[in-house]
């Protein structure tokens, strides 16, 4: 078994702005053994290509790759910008979340070998100050939070190992100062504007068995995906408290300067079938896959809302962002905020 390459080769290679597509799948079928295992060598090529193909994704690894590519670009959204606590002086926190792409309303990765549809798990640390916060209260200072976050981050689970990170700078424009009556207190209008850097990177590193109808092929090699993106958010949101439950909602437009993945793959091993109740070799596949795929639209509209408790200076959150390019994403988080 062959361990996934280091982090920096695969970037190294990912970042080739023109690479060409190529994918392919080799059956190799030795016709003695097929003759006798009783099965049709042709048949039995077809189903190990399609088999292939729908677990890994190779028959359409463009499409997949823009769908990961959009999936990261998502994945980081709000983690850098308090949206509910109004600070007056500064916060800091963390968060970790999720994006899919082409999955519909869902936040998991999937049971399938692969991701069926695009996928992006993110963390961040994120932290804020209030330009204002040695100004008179009317100071057109005290309008302005500025905020970063960032993270990097190496981990996985079963057979996926998975690198992220990811990086932040906010500005944020309090159009509308707060208002409040009693334990209700409106948070204004807030303009939000940025620039967020994410990447995201899995890869298989241990064997990948594919089976379908009695067939198993045992591969072993490698199989990663690197994402990466750059984007400019642009957002407007307002808030409302009632005693310690925030609330918010906003809408956003999404510039998208950059946001691509690819696919690096080196498979083999041997093909065999189950023939009554006992496995028979019957000859060897190999898979190559090098291509990348693009995150379609430039600009892409979104709309987010999130819920928030607050205990005194300590807020625990969870936000939502859906976009109109079946692109969803959450994350869940915990601040502090004075």
């Amino acid at each position: 078994m062959r361990r996934i390459a280091g982090l920096l080769g695969l970037l190294a290679a990912a970042a080739a702005p023109n690479r060409a597509a190529a994918q392919d799948i080799s059956v190799v079928i030795d016709p003695d053994l097929a003759e006798r295992a009783g099965v049709d060598a042709a048949a039995v090529e077809a189903q190990i290509r399609s088999a292939t193909g729908g677990t890994l994704k190779m028959d359409a690894p463009q499409a997949f790759l823009a769908q990961m590519a959009t999936a990261n670009a998502f994945a980081t959204k709000g983690m850098g910008v308090d949206y509910a606590s109004n600070p007056q002086r500064f916060f800091a926190g963390g968060s970790v979340g999720t994006a899919v792409n082409g999955a519909g309303f869902t936040f998991v990765r999937g049971t399938d070998t692969m991701p069926t549809a695009g996928f992006a798990f993110q963390a961040a640390g994120n932290a804020g100050l209030n330009l204002g916060f040695l100004s008179p209260d009317e100071s057109f200072l005290r309008r302005l939070v500025l905020s970063a976050n960032g993270m990097y981050a190496v981990g996985g689970s079963g057979p996926f190992d998975a690198t992220l990170y990811n990086a932040g700078a906010h500005l944020q424009l309090k159009i509308i100062r707060p208002s409040h009556k009693g334990v209700v207190e409106w948070g204004g209008l807030d303009l939000t504007g940025g620039y967020e850097l994410s990447s995201y990177r899995m890869g298989l590193s241990e064997d990948i068995p594919v089976a379908t109808n009695g067939l198993r092929w045992d591969a072993t090699g490698t199989f990663d995906v690197a994402a990466l993106s750059h984007t400019i958010p642009v957002e407007v949101s307002t808030n409302l408290r009632v005693l310690v439950v925030s609330a918010y909602v906003g809408g956003a437009v999404d510039i998208r300067r950059s946001a691509w993945a690819t696919g690096d793959a080196s498979l083999a091993g041997p093909l065999s079938v189950e023939v009554q109740g006992s496995e028979q070799p019957l000859g060897a596949v190999t898979a190559t896959l090098g291509t990348r795929g693009d995150a379609p639209a430039e600009y892409v509209p979104r709309v987010f809302g999130g819920a928030q408790i607050n205990v005194l200076w300590l807020k625990v959150y969870g936000h939502l962002n859906v976009a109109f390019d079946d692109t969803y994403g959450g994350h869940l988080g915990v601040r502090v905020a004075l």
